[in-house]
């Protein structure tokens, strides 16, 4: 049973450990969706969404500096995941 629920989270699990944002790298913007939208979380934080596609609660932007995802964060956003490691997750 505990294997089961282990391999069922893994992907939660994967999202939740500390990561290591770069600048100049793309993020993934995540916003509650009670909330205001991850493009204007982006917009808010004097990033730029750097692609036309969308997913309902989040956004692609790039950091300029390391404080751009704290601000991210302070204008709304629930998480900043590092975009690679996400496009890694739903290509596979």
């Amino acid at each position: 049973m505990i294997a089961f629920v282990a391999v069922g989270l893994s992907p939660l699990l994967v999202l939740a450990s500390p990561q290591d944002l770069r600048v100049g790298e793309p993020v993934l913007v995540i916003s509650p969706p009670w909330t205001v939208a991850a493009a204007e979380v982006i917009s808010r934080s004097g990033l730029r969404e750097i692609s036309p596609e969308r997913a309902p609660f989040g956004a692609l932007t790039v950091l300029n500096d390391t404080a751009d995802a704290l601000r991210l964060k302070s204008n709304g956003a629930w998480l900043v995941l590092d975009g690679k490691m996400i496009a890694q997750i739903c290509a596979g």
